[in-house]
């Protein structure tokens, strides 16, 4: 291997980015917000990691804005801990 990650299934990436964030109390922003598509918009698995969760629903249109202020509270949060 030359430092790439292997290939992992949409349902096990999906699988495991539910699992980073079992714990993520309600009220902090989902760490898989800091998983992005190529070109840097929420990954493909970001809106079934929100439902997955309980997270509200958020509408297609706001998708974008929503995960772009979870990003940024979690820079936040993160920053003084």
């Amino acid at each position: 291997m030359s430092g790439e990650l292997p290939f992992l299934h949409s349902n096990d990436q999906g699988e495991i980015l539910v699992l980073a964030d079992l714990k993520t109390p309600a009220d902090e922003p989902l760490l898989a917000a800091l998983v992005t598509g190529a070109d840097l918009t929420p990954h493909s698995l970001y809106r079934h990691v929100r439902y997955s969760l309980g997270r509200e629903r958020v509408a297609e249109e706001a998708l974008e804005t929503e995960w772009r202020m979870e990003v940024l509270r979690l820079y936040q949060l993160w920053r003084h801990r």
